[in-house]
């Protein structure tokens, strides 16, 4: 007869890659909320600076997605603050691309 392997789920430790998705999208929340206040206090005639803010927020969402992701594969660790940081990952993606088709069509 095979011993299960007994696992504590009050004690489990958070997955390591879930602290660095949660701090890269609240990294690239803030350059977000940064780049649009921005352009909209120049009322849209914003500097090259303030688009390089932006897309550098968009990457850094895609990059916390991805270390989001990673992060479940480590096994019997909770996973709470990935969730978190995939949900705001993504809403950011959809932001930014739903601004660039809105910037491209006119």
């Amino acid at each position: 007869m095979v011993k299960q392997k007994r696992v504590s789920y009050i004690r489990k430790p958070f997955a390591k890659n879930s602290f660095l998705s949660l701090g890269l999208a609240l990294g690239a929340l803030v350059l977000g909320i940064l780049g649009i206040s921005s352009a909209a206090i120049t009322a849209g005639q914003a500097q090259i600076n303030v688009a390089a803010v932006c897309f550098c927020s968009m990457l850094i969402s895609i990059f916390s997605l991805f270390y989001g992701v990673l992060s479940f594969f480590e096994k019997e660790k909770k996973y709470i603050l990935s969730k978190i940081g995939i949900v705001i990952s993504v809403l950011l993606i959809i932001f930014w691309i739903v601004l660039l088709i809105i910037g491209m069509k006119g």
